[in-house]
């Protein structure tokens, strides 16, 4: 009898086990893709674009050399080059893939920006101008994106 009960609290306590492993296996995976949430990602996603160049210009109250337009090259979904010079050479944030892009304006929504503009492009779905003021209060923490010039390969 006593037997008896102690196999039915193991295996009562090998399914609960079993329920809460599942669960958090079920709630601790998240695809990338699901992560950003703006409709035009799926336009952008549909193409699967790894290689491709763009130009981007920075605006912001910086240096002139920071905010002239730059050849971005992107091979594998990774950024290789910013106007001819290895990325990893560079130590900057602001020059990113465009899933890239995407994911800084999933970050800076989350900030709730008292002023937000982003254009996309009307083919691909990429963004072609971003910025975010995210607090009146702050001077000069603005920024700006834009890309033009898309090519991929």
């Amino acid at each position: 009898m006593i037997v008896e009960q102690l196999n039915f609290i193991v295996m009562k306590r090998n399914t609960l086990f079993s329920f809460f492993l599942v669960l958090f296996l079920i709630f601790s995976c998240e695809k990338d893709n699901e992560i950003i949430s703006d409709p035009q990602y799926s336009i952008w996603e549909e193409n699967k674009f790894e290689d491709y160049d763009f130009t981007l210009q920075i605006s912001c109250f910086c240096i002139i050399e920071y905010t002239m337009p730059k050849r971005i090259e992107v091979r594998d979904n990774k950024v290789v080059s910013v106007e001819g010079t290895p990325f990893e050479d560079l130590n900057d944030i602001s020059y990113r893939t465009i899933d890239g892009f995407f994911e800084y304006i999933e970050e800076k929504r989350k900030l709730n920006p008292i002023i937000e503009e982003i254009k996309y492009d009307s083919i691909y779905g990429f963004p072609t101008y971003i910025y975010f003021d995210i607090s009146e209060m702050i001077a000069d923490e603005e920024i700006g994106y834009t890309l033009t010039d898309f090519v991929p390969y």
